[in-house]
């Protein structure tokens, strides 16, 4: 028995040892104690994500344009939403009956942006398009673009070149095209 309770003493002191001792403050642990490897720079970085922002694009089902969210690098600009228009709708949106004509008219470009107008050109297939479809894709890119603050119509080129663009009523106008000109395919 005196065995025993000699043995557990004897660990006990053994655990004691190896405890952290108490400071009443924080001490500085000279350089050469420090473990090897400990005070070297980490040599992995994190790459920040790039920012992004979501901005609404219009497309098409059943002859009304929808509004679909998109990201793009932040912050969006009117080139960053005429890319995302471009790029038309995702795989699982055109399984659900979504298009977009203005997508095959691409590519889709900003000529400029003066006042409250903003100028765009569209690939020379943009003539090629239906007469609804050209209809369609001009309003898909006349609602995307009057959502920026301060810009109210659309300057459509074709090529580079100024053109005559069908609004919704059938009426072909060179003129800047506002909403109004598309206002029976205004979402639901």
């Amino acid at each position: 028995m005196l065995a025993s309770l000699a043995a557990v003493l004897a660990a006990g002191l053994l655990l004691s040892a190896c405890s952290i001792g108490t400071d009443a403050s924080p001490q500085q642990i000279p350089r050469k104690s420090v473990p090897f490897g400990l005070l070297a720079p980490d040599s992995s970085t994190t790459v920040p994500a790039a920012a992004t922002e979501g901005i609404t694009v219009f497309l098409e089902v059943e002859r009304h344009l929808i509004t679909v969210n998109r990201l793009v690098p932040a912050p969006a600009t009117l080139r960053s939403a005429l890319r995302a228009l471009g790029r038309g709708p995702t795989s699982a949106e055109s399984a659900a009956g979504v298009t977009s004509p203005v997508s095959a008219a691409g590519p889709l470009s900003m000529v400029s942006h003066s006042g409250n107008t903003v100028v765009v050109n569209v690939g020379g297939s943009f003539s090629a398009l239906s007469g609804q479809d050209q209809i369609v894709a001009a309003a898909q890119l006349v609602y995307t673009l009057t959502l920026f603050p301060g810009v109210h119509q659309v300057v459509i080129r074709v090529g580079g070149q100024r053109t005559f663009v069908p609004t919704a009523t059938g009426r072909i106008s060179s003129s800047p095209l506002t909403r109004g000109a598309y206002a029976s395919l205004a979402p639901l």
